[in-house]
């Protein structure tokens, strides 16, 4: 009998290996220099779409279980190849945080855990490779939540060369 318990015992789900988001709510936190500046409009809509098929529940004030950010970034770019094949790429990136809501995103957007998604290529204003980006490194953040770290994950498959 004591054999059967403890069978059932393991094969029982337990809360430490449930998902730590499940059944969290969340607010998608903008900087000020993304709001102000009208950048947040090219940022939201990729992240807003990820977040809204992700089982989390939007809040539209304070009081979320987690906070939600986009931190981008691109370089001045580099020659790449050599001869005919030598060409000039930009590095891009775009990193999706989460983190709780008590916890205060410092200045540079740095969450508690997030997903950096980098891609290098030929035109670093290309919007559907940013969107693409963000919406990779959004579902690689949920996919993969846990309360700290920034990890990052090849955005190859978002260029559009």
């Amino acid at each position: 009998m004591r054999a059967v318990i403890l069978i059932l015992t393991l094969l029982l789900p337990t809360s430490a290996a449930a998902d730590p988001l499940t059944g969290k709510s969340y607010i998608i936190q903008l900087s000020s220099t993304q709001y102000s500046s009208g950048y947040g409009n090219y940022l939201l809509p990729p992240l807003a779409e990820v977040m809204a098929t992700s089982g989390l529940t939007a809040r539209n004030g304070p009081g979320a279980d987690v906070v939600v950010n986009v931190v981008t970034g691109s370089d001045v770019g580099q020659w790449v190849g050599e001869g005919d094949d030598r060409v000039w790429l930009y590095t891009i990136s775009a990193m999706v945080g989460i983190s709780p809501e008590a916890q205060e995103i410092p200045f540079d957007g740095t969450p508690a855990f997030g997903i950096r998604a980098t891609l290098h290529t030929p035109n670093p204003d290309r919007q559907d490779e940013m969107d693409c980006l963000i919406a990779l490194a959004a579902r690689t953040a949920l996919k993969n939540y846990r309360a700290a770290g920034i990890f990052n994950t090849d955005g190859s498959s978002c260029a559009r060369i």
